[in-house]
């Protein structure tokens, strides 16, 4: 009686197992259509986005895609375009998934056009923070050519749409954007002036996905 409930304790957990397995599948064949149904208007082809308000999404880290979508989709998220939200009502966490798989395996933007000045005084802020109004450095969270850190919620930010970015650094200054966690991004961008977002802005978007540390 013994070995039989092994047997069957070990077929159980054989068959969770394949099935936990089987649900981390993901479908990218899926992905690509829902993507040419759903995203490539504002996004790109590829996530890589020719349209300075929306921001390119290759190369963008999978969980933060995830967190995302899931928010838009359910009406939690800033959308000051009204755009996003009635495009991700109808996903399921399964199509949520699949985009996240999907996005994370496209080349990321190349490195953006700036004014040199603004870009110039936005990596002083960027790798040496602004003491006086004790804002830190960018690197901690996006590290140093700003491809983020996966698991953590800190997006790839290289490359990024410059008007993008001075849209939702601006969003967390005035607390309409608050998806960050534990308020870091709102916490940030308070002390920061506009000046200070606009040349932060300028540096991110003139790294390029292959920068050297």
């Amino acid at each position: 009686m013994y070995h039989r409930i092994q047997i069957v304790t070990a077929v159980t957990a054989f068959a969770l197992a394949a099935g936990a397995a089987g649900a981390s599948e993901v479908d990218l064949e899926a992905a690509e259509q829902l993507n040419e149904d759903s995203c490539v208007a504002c996004h790109g082809a590829t996530g890589v986005s020719d349209v300075a308000e929306w921001p390119s999404i290759a190369g963008q880290h999978a969980d933060y895609v995830r967190y995302h979508l899931e928010m838009f989709r359910d009406e939690e998220r800033y959308d000051p375009q009204g755009l996003m939200t009635p495009e991700s009502v109808g996903l399921s966490d399964e199509d949520i998934e699949n985009l996240a798989a999907f996005f994370v395996k496209q080349d990321p933007p190349p490195a953006q056009d700036v004014d040199e000045e603004l870009a110039e005084r936005g990596e002083r802020i960027y790798f040496g923070g602004i003491r006086e109004s004790n804002v830190a450095s960018c690197t901690g969270c996006h590290g140093p050519q700003g491809k983020g850190v996966e698991g953590a919620l800190y997006p790839r930010v290289a490359g990024q749409e410059q008007q993008y970015m001075i849209d939702a650094m601006k969003g967390y200054k005035s607390g309409d954007r608050d998806s960050d966690r534990n308020s870091e991004m709102r916490d940030i961008a308070s002390r920061m002036s506009e000046e200070d977002i606009e040349a932060v802005a300028a540096f991110m978007s003139s790294l390029g996905p292959d920068r050297d540390d």
